[in-house]
């Protein structure tokens, strides 16, 4: 196995969700204007950025 391939098998195991809440991104663009951006004169409808927030990785269960 290469590097790269151990990398994506670490990352499969949170899909990247145990370093930022990626969410954010599909319930912004889902819930609000159901995913149009768009801009009239000085204001936008959802902004275009969001900073993520830090939290803590998934907690782990005993089967």
């Amino acid at each position: 196995m290469t590097k790269k391939d151990d990398a994506v098998k670490q990352d499969l195991n949170y899909e990247g969700k145990d370093k930022a809440y990626l969410d954010i991104d599909r319930i912004i663009n889902e819930g609000l204007s159901g995913g149009s951006v768009h801009m009239r004169e000085d204001t936008t409808n959802i902004e275009e950025a969001r900073d993520l927030v830090k939290e803590e990785p998934p907690h782990q269960i005993e089967e």
